[in-house]
């Protein structure tokens, strides 16, 4: 890390202002050459003056100076604050290279604050979920997860199994001294403890992947019933083509919106019904294929229509599968009112719950429908200010196998095996565990992480 990087931290676009950031110990060095005012820059002030560069004024700015190791990479850290153009931006990164800077890489910024012990790995990627959460929900647990929250319950959970390792490493290698021997009752005590609180926290992944990678949603039903509409009415402008032509939508059309705080990335798919039209036929595949990727379908059913036998055996495909799904009767404003007491007690005896009725056209039953996708996920009692969430899969996976160690040490245990053989598992688990704050992981596993930020970061 002996060279200095300089980025552009701010987006790249017509704005108030953009900032500049140096990071390394020639930062003050390269400012002191194009910066010039009538007060010297010091530690955490920020200075008004001048970028002059070959005798020409570039822009009036402000630049800040961090001194190491009190600054987010812990070197040397000088920001300029530029106006927001994009060309003068530019300029002024340009300059800065010309002047000693090396181009950062995406994420060079914050990979170095992790080298630099400033923050933990989870901390780093808490930094990213922050900058790529789509909702409040997603920003407020990347916020507390970069202060620290995951990384204290981790070393809390690695600080009494290290003590374990200690206290069986002395007994075995030193039985001449009168040292306390660990009883496998008390092991196996304090390892359901742990495979517990761990599982606790790998409990929680299930809301957060859904937090921050969305629920994936399918609308299915058979032509005309309208599934585009909904769409529409959902995403809140007209993304999808709306006719009366059955097979109107041929290919799967994708829309992301909000709901309160949550994310449905909604697909749109061809009716589904026997058909001759080849590029249909093609559209129907991909609809039924797109339940292997789905975590919800809203299936649509024409009220006015009624249930036929085809709508069953395509909730039966759902359910088979497993996959939640929510069936939205649509049309509910023209369907005559014995019709739909009909539907409805049909799928009662078929041991569909819960249907909405909608109307997409009159814009009833949408918030019914809207509010329980919300409950089927739970998303509501989600007391994420209070309670420690995951939502990086990587995270999940390490602690999965935390856990399968814990419980391979058990069985160690339980098959009378020598304590030293028992400790070989409850080492593999800390590692594990320490993978998640960085304490074990690869130079690999680092690239791959940091490679994922934006430049500037």
């Amino acid at each position: 890390m002996s060279t200095t990087i300089a980025a552009i931290g701010t987006a790249l676009s017509n704005s108030g202002i953009s900032i500049i950031r140096i990071s390394g110990k020639d930062s003050l060095n390269i400012v002191n050459k194009i910066f010039t005012s009538s007060s010297k820059l010091e530690p955490n002030h920020i200075i008004y003056g001048k970028i002059v560069y070959k005798g020409e004024i570039l822009d009036n700015v402000l630049v800040s100076y961090f001194k190491a190791p009190h600054s987010y990479t812990g070197e040397d850290i000088c920001e300029i604050n530029c106006h927001g153009g994009t060309q003068i931006t530019k300029d002024i990164l340009e300059v800065v290279l010309e002047s000693g800077a090396t181009l950062a890489e995406p994420g060079e910024f914050s990979k170095r604050a992790f080298l630099n012990g400033k923050m933990d790995l989870s901390q780093a990627e808490a930094v990213i979920n922050l900058i790529n959460a789509k909702t409040r929900t997603e920003s407020r647990i990347a916020a507390k997860n970069m202060e620290g929250d995951l990384s204290k319950k981790i070393r809390e959970l690695r600080e009494e199994l290290v003590e374990l390792m200690a206290h069986i490493e002395v007994s075995v290698d030193y039985p001449e001294y009168d040292y306390e021997e660990v009883e496998p009752k008390s092991i196996i005590s304090l390892l359901d403890r742990k495979s517990s609180e761990i599982q606790h926290i790998l409990d929680t992944y299930e809301h957060g992947k859904y937090i921050k990678n969305g629920i994936n949603v399918a609308i299915l039903g058979k032509p005309n019933v309208g599934k585009s509409s909904l769409l529409n009415k959902l995403a809140n402008y007209e993304k999808a083509i709306v006719t009366d032509i059955p097979g109107t939508t041929r290919d799967i059309v994708e829309e992301t919106i909000n709901l309160g705080n949550i994310v449905l990335n909604i697909s749109d798919t061809a009716g589904i019904r026997d058909t001759d039209d080849i590029i249909e036929k093609i559209g129907v595949e991909k609809s039924l294929k797109i339940l292997e990727e789905v975590d919800l379908v809203l299936y649509l059913i024409n009220g006015e229509d009624g249930l036929s036998k085809e709508d069953f055996e395509i909730l039966s495909k759902i359910e088979n599968k497993g996959i939640k799904y929510i069936a939205v009767i649509n049309k509910m404003d023209i369907t005559e009112k014995m019709i739909l007491d009909a539907i409805l007690d049909e799928l009662k005896q078929k041991g569909i719950k819960k249907p909405v009725c909608i109307s997409v056209q009159e814009n009833k039953g949408i918030d019914e429908l809207k509010n329980a996708i919300i409950n089927l996920f739970n998303i509501s009692d989600l007391d994420y200010s209070h309670e420690l969430i995951i939502t990086n899969e990587r995270h999940k996976d390490l602690l999965k196998k935390s856990i399968n160690y814990l419980n391979d040490a058990k069985k160690e245990i339980n098959l009378g095996q020598p304590i030293d053989i028992v400790s070989i598992y409850i080492k593999k688990c800390t590692k594990t565990l320490g993978e998640i704050i960085g304490a074990d992981v690869t130079q690999d596993i680092i690239a791959k992480i940091f490679e994922k930020f934006c430049l500037g970061k």
